[in-house]
């Protein structure tokens, strides 16, 4: 099989009968990433032989009827901002030490090894996670696989690449602005950013409530069955969650008819390309058309940018806060301009940021009072061309300008997942939000596997 068609479901059947060995996907999977990731640059570093020492002992285990959970065995990444014991934690900086290696698992990782994932290697993000797009002064550029001279987005631009070409079927993202569901929708694949804390963050995330960890996957089922082993509380949480014994596969193809579902086409400052606008609301009568109530809706969302970027400036600011010039230089420009606005702030002006980030919360939580579901564009644009931190430099500031749909949804914490709608003219993917209720993920999977089940999207030819 070709590894950009494996799934967790096909894998494991494999395994279990004896067709197929975690050794032989693991292979499967180096060699993709021999192959394209030179061209792509996704991973920071690739370990074969502890990735084919941890499939010889998942061979083992389904050899004896003992499988470790039900993604033992399959080839797996997790982003450079996670710990993982025995590697370096670059983060996308030269400042950080290549010598330095991680003492401890975070949860996301030990749950993952301890499930018996086999994890290839650790991929690429820009500098400590702070922006929205694919470079990093470490790493260098991140390239979109449906158009190498365009961005994969960002953060986690390596797991949303490593998804879509096979290189790894279940990917680690996180997520403070957008991070998971802008490279998913830029690259086709399934991203899902869970409830604030449904996934245990160790040690804490830099971006404190806006900070998420969630799954990047090529399907839904897949990031089902991701957060079923990586959706469990942690001690080491400063946010804990209670133990949910709920199955995330379950009832993930019972379809949405009779669902509620709220239809938001823009959002405050969105100003949406009229292909994305067009697909969404196709998809959006594919929903009607599997049984769904959908009405379209004015969110009543404040104008969230500014507040956002007071919360994101005085976190992300932290991070290179204490280097001196030599280390200033070395980072990306527009991590040190983001340190020094966040400096200049007041305690006042952060009080106020926050009190718009309860305003959203409201807002949001008003809506889904109503409705089961909020859907949406994801993005209002395609990947656009690597080298600029903007896609449109007369209109656009900051990278939080062209993702509208992301960085409010993180500041109100809700489940969100980016689901890829079609191609635009010049063959890039587009996507479409899906958002609900605090704890709630279940669901937005179960619209999300609805739309994936009647319009599958193809994969990049790479």
């Amino acid at each position: 099989m070709d590894p950009q068609h494996y799934t967790v479901d096909g894998l494991t059947a494999g395994f279990a009968d004896g067709t197929l060995s975690p050794v032989d996907a693991t292979e499967a999977c180096l060699a993709r990433i021999d192959a394209v990731d030179p061209a792509l640059n996704a991973f920071v570093l690739v370990d074969p032989d502890r990735a084919l020492a941890s499939a010889r002992a998942s061979a083992e285990r389904w050899r004896a009827g003992r499988p470790a959970s039900a993604i033992d065995g399959v080839p797996t990444s997790i982003k450079d901002l996670v710990l993982v014991t025995g590697w370096p934690t670059r983060k996308g900086s030269l400042n950080t030490d290549p010598d330095e290696l991680a003492t401890e698992d975070a949860p996301v990782a030990q749950r993952l090894l301890e499930a018996g994932a086999v994890v290839v290697g650790k991929t690429t993000t820009p500098e400590f996670g702070w922006k929205g797009l694919s470079d990093s002064p470490l790493t260098g550029d991140t390239r979109n696989p449906w158009d190498p001279t365009r961005t994969a987005g960002g953060s986690s631009a390596g797991a949303a690449v490593a998804a879509a070409t096979g290189m790894a079927v279940l990917n680690v993202g996180t997520d403070g602005g957008g991070s998971i569901r802008m490279p998913a929708g830029f690259c086709g694949i399934f991203g899902l950013k869970p409830t604030h804390a449904l996934v245990p963050m160790y040690p804490p995330g830099v971006s404190g409530l806006l900070s998420h960890l969630g799954p990047m996957t090529r399907t839904v089922r897949d990031a089902a069955e991701m957060m079923a082993v990586i959706g469990v509380p942690d001690s080491r949480d400063i946010y804990p969650t209670q133990p949910d014994a709920t199955s995330w596969t379950d009832r993930l193809d019972d379809g949405i008819a009779g669902m509620r579902i709220a239809y938001a086409p823009t959002f405050p400052r969105a100003v949406v390309d009229p292909q994305i606008a067009g697909a969404v609301a196709a998809t959006v009568e594919l929903m009607v058309g599997l049984g769904a109530i959908v009405e379209e809706v004015d969110l009543g969302l404040p104008d969230c940018r500014d507040a956002f970027l007071a919360l994101w400036d005085a976190a992300l600011g932290r991070t290179v806060a204490g280097l001196d010039d030599a280390g200033l230089a070395a980072s990306d420009p527009g991590l040190v301009a983001t340190m020094r606005r966040g400096m200049a702030l007041s305690a006042q002006q952060f009080i106020d940021a926050d009190a718009v980030r309860g305003e959203a919360t409201l807002a949001l939580n008003g809506v889904l009072r109503e409705y089961d579901l909020i859907v949406s564009p994801q993005l209002p644009l395609t990947a656009f061309p690597l080298g600029s931190d903007v896609a449109d430099t007369r209109r656009q500031e900051h990278w939080v300008d062209w993702t509208p749909f992301t960085y409010p949804i993180n500041m109100t914490r809700h489940p969100a997942a980016s689901v890829p709608v079609g191609l635009s003219s010049t063959g890039l993917p587009m996507a479409m939000q899906v958002l609900g209720r605090h704890f709630d993920d279940r669901r937005v999977l179960r619209a999300a596997r609805s739309v994936e089940a009647v319009q599958p999207f193809p994969l990049p030819a790479v």
